[in-house]
């Protein structure tokens, strides 16, 4: 009898382990999980000198808008763009925002590029 029930005692723990084991291929959305999470931008439009062109707010919104969750913005500096300091001139700023990889399709249609075509060689500052 003794023997029987620790038989029955290993088996519960066993099927209760299997039944709680999430050892699927589901992917839980954190927003840091790369696997599900792109990155897009978009020029910030500043004009050395001038206007200080869009605000992360303005950019969020445009992807809001358009039906794209955004889950987070920064500044940023695109480092293969070469700018002179020409009062005028453009800037090398730009937008960044993390988003959800299904989403990438509709920040295309809204002008937002992935961060692939630029080698995600970019540089976050703290927008002012």
């Amino acid at each position: 009898m003794v023997y029987a029930r620790r038989h029955i005692a290993v088996l519960t723990i066993v099927l209760l382990s299997a039944c709680s084991n999430d050892g699927g291929n589901s992917q839980i959305y954190n927003g840091d999980n790369k696997a599900v999470t792109a990155t897009v931008f978009e020029e910030k439009n500043s004009i050395q000198c001038g206007s200080s062109g869009l605000s992360t707010e303005q950019s969020q919104q445009t992807l809001i808008t358009g039906g794209v969750d955004v889950i987070q913005s920064n500044c940023a500096y695109n480092n293969l763009m070469a700018v002179t300091s020409v009062c005028g001139a453009d800037t090398s700023e730009i937008l960044v925002h993390k988003i959800p990889k299904q989403n990438m399709v509709d920040a295309e249609k809204l002008g937002f590029t992935n961060t692939e075509e630029i080698n995600n060689d970019y540089s976050i500052y703290e927008c002012s």
